[in-house]
């Protein structure tokens, strides 16, 4: 540096040193300089440049960085280090083989602030330190001082990395998993006595042949039945299916009696395997349709696995029987069965997201059997400390399918974990994909699994499926002319895709003069509640609705399901569809099909002709195009791969690039 540029240097630093003291203090002159301090920055920042790396400002501190405190200082992205810089003026140096930090700037004020404001950042990384070490465990357990020896060496290479740390260290995770479980097996030790086992099997159910079993299962809509999980050398042992109501509940009369009242003839399909393999204490996995008595078939149960417990139910602490639902529809419309049925006093409560909170805890608490709930609501109550599920003995997942497909399954797993793990477990689904299968697999006990139909995805036989191709600006139109040629009688669920299109077709089509009415998740659950009951009771002829009422709805005299939006997978069709045709009724399925729904017209396809129903020529054209689309995609994207793969041996560039040279 020439004498003319080191007189200029410190020239430079002094005016803005003394700029600084002048505002510190407050004077005018301070003021009337700030100005030409920022402006004299950037000077300083070219001064120190141009100095070296050892005189980086007019006032110099040091502190002592440990170097495994280094990320601390600099932060994420660099982001804290910018900060301190910035905030003070200064500049800071690492030197993390030295374990320590210089701190340059013009002022003296600015780097003592900085070195202080890095001090209380090192103070409060060494006390969170400590915590995390000593939280839960005595000194002596602390891991040692040789974690920090770890720290990676500049450009060292991560196999260097693996092969230097030994990860024994810092977590004994055969030790933690020993632990936990010793604390479980404690835990649920203190939990009273379960008795799961209340079947009686008559004579007559007990005597039947093989061959006889085989038939009365295919005659029930070919229900299949197996262990789902099954073990090597161990029998299956499934009780036999029942085809009257007193050959399960012949020893619980007053029940019996409730079932007569509500005038059926014979157990469903799926309640006469389930009703003997519940009452026996099995875990079950029950796969049928909707509409096919699945909420009748573990109700009952439940409420015998209630009452006849070997401790009084006013001494057990809380509820025994906990419902599962994805949505506040099904939710309340198990509450609705449950109260048909009256059984010994036994209560139930429906708590869900949307409803009075304060009433459903006042519900709660004043004691009940049954709990009916969503998962949302049920971890809000449990979290309060309202709800106590380690009494819960009984849990059913209602529509797992469903829950998954709506993102509940961390909630699921939350609130398994605090049950009691010797708990008899039920699963309902209408399919029998790989995430209900996981669940099952992780949470229940050898269960068996109920079948009634094909695992395969179909859809209800009493429905007539109708497919309309059309544009998407022509089903106002299409909407329109089904509802002026509505019958007296018929009564219809209009499928939209989202809430808003469901608000305006509900606002259109009222403005045209039609009675309908409008049902999706963002509506108060009293709108929701009433729309039900308008619908229900006749008082309105249409409903407009979202996916949340494809399952749950029980309505019984439903002529017609129009899907005014396609769905977005194939499953959802099934259950829309499922909304007519149900109670030994027919019904007509119309769906409105545009181009933009032929990814999903070859499973549709499939499930027409399940049905024996017309597959219209178009469809089939739309699938053959949609596949077509899906193989050429796949061919460019396969050329493409291996274009990029071909290397030149010498200088390593693609065939597109070696043209060019």
């Amino acid at each position: 540096m020439s004498d003319w540029e080191e007189e200029n240097w410190d020239e430079d630093v002094q005016t803005t040193v003394q700029s600084t003291k002048s505002f510190m203090n407050g004077s005018g002159q301070g003021q009337r300089q700030s100005s030409s301090r920022y402006r004299n920055n950037d000077r300083y920042a070219d001064a120190v440049k141009k100095r070296g790396n050892n005189q980086r400002g007019g006032y110099k501190e040091e502190i002592t960085v440990p170097s495994e405190c280094v990320g601390l200082v600099i932060g994420r992205g660099g982001a804290t280090i910018r900060e301190i810089q910035n905030k003070y003026n200064v500049r800071v140096d690492l030197d993390k083989g030295k374990s320590s930090a210089a701190i340059f700037g013009a002022s003296e004020y600015d780097v003592k602030d900085a070195k202080v404001y890095i001090e209380r950042l090192l103070e409060k990384g060494a006390r969170n330190n400590n915590n995390s070490f000593s939280h839960g465990r005595a000194k002596k357990d602390r891991p040692s001082e040789d974690i920090y020896k770890f720290q990676p060496k500049e450009n060292e290479s991560s196999e260097a990395i693996e092969e230097k740390v030994d990860y024994s260290i810092l977590i004994d995770w055969d030790a933690i998993k020993k632990k936990s479980k010793e604390e479980s097996a404690k835990r649920w030790a203190k939990c009273p006595q379960l008795t799961k086992n209340f079947y009686n099997e008559d004579p007559e159910v007990a005597n039947l042949r093989e061959e006889e079993v085989a038939r009365i299962r295919e005659q029930n809509n070919n229900v299949t039945v197996s262990r789902v999980f099954k073990k090597d050398n161990v029998p299956e042992d499934i009780p036999n299916p029942v085809w009257r109501f007193e050959q399960c509940f012949a020893s619980y009369p007053d029940l019996l009696d409730e079932i007569y009242k509500q005038n059926f003839d014979k157990p469903s399909p799926i309640q006469s395997q389930a009703w003997p393999i519940l009452l026996k204490g099995e875990d079950m996995i029950g796969i049928a349709q909707t509409g096919t008595g699945k909420t009748l078939a573990f109700l009952l149960p439940a409420m015998i696995h209630t009452e006849y417990q070997s401790i009084p139910r006013s001494q057990r602490g809380g509820p025994n029987v906990l419902v599962l639902a994805p949505t506040r529809e099904l939710a309340l419309q198990i509450e609705k069965e449950v109260h048909k049925y009256s059984f010994r006093g036994m209560k139930a409560v429906c708590v869900y997201g949307g409803g009075n909170r304060k009433e459903q805890i006042s519900n709660v608490q004043s004691g009940v059997e049954i709990i009916i709930c969503t998962p949302g609501r049920l971890n809000d109550l449990i979290e309060a400390n309202v709800i106590d599920v380690s009494t819960i003995t009984y849990l059913v997942l209602d529509e797992a399918d469903r829950m998954l497909d709506m993102g509940f399954e961390p909630q699921i797993r939350k609130v398994l974990l605090d049950i009691r793990p010797d708990r008899q477990t039920v699963m309902t689904s209408a399919t029998w994909p790989p995430g209900v299968r996981r669940l099952a697999q992780s949470y229940m006990n050898n269960p068996v699994q109920v079948c009634v139909g094909s695992l395969d995805l179909a859809a209800t036989h009493t429905v007539k499926q109708i497919i309309e191709i059309m544009d998407d600006g022509d089903k106002f139109f299409a909407i329109q002319q089904f509802v002026c040629n509505m019958k007296k009688d018929d009564k219809a669920i209009v499928f939209c895709g989202k809430k808003t299109r469901a608000d305006d077709l509900s606002s259109d089509l009222t403005l045209e003069g039609h009675m309908c009415t409008c049902i999706h998740g963002s509506r108060d659950q009293s709108d929701r509640e009433q729309a039900i009951a308008d619908i229900t009771s006749g008082h309105v002829k249409l409903l407009i609705a979202t996916d949340v009422a494809s399952r749950g709805l029980d309505i019984d005299d439903i002529t017609h399901v129009i899907n005014f939006d396609f769905p977005r997978n194939i499953e959802e069709y099934v259950h829309r569809v499922g909304r007519t045709g149900r109670a030994g009724r027919t019904g007509t399925s119309i769906s409105y099909i545009t181009r933009s729904d032929w990814g999903v017209a070859k499973e549709l396809i499939g499930i027409l002709e399940e049905a024996n129903q017309e597959v219209p020529d178009e469809l089939r054209n739309m699938a053959d195009r949609f596949k077509s689309m899906k193989s050429r995609k796949e061919n460019e994207v396969a050329k493409f791969n291996n274009n990029y793969r071909s290397r030149d041996n010498g200088g390593g560039r693609s065939v597109r690039n070696r043209e060019r040279y």
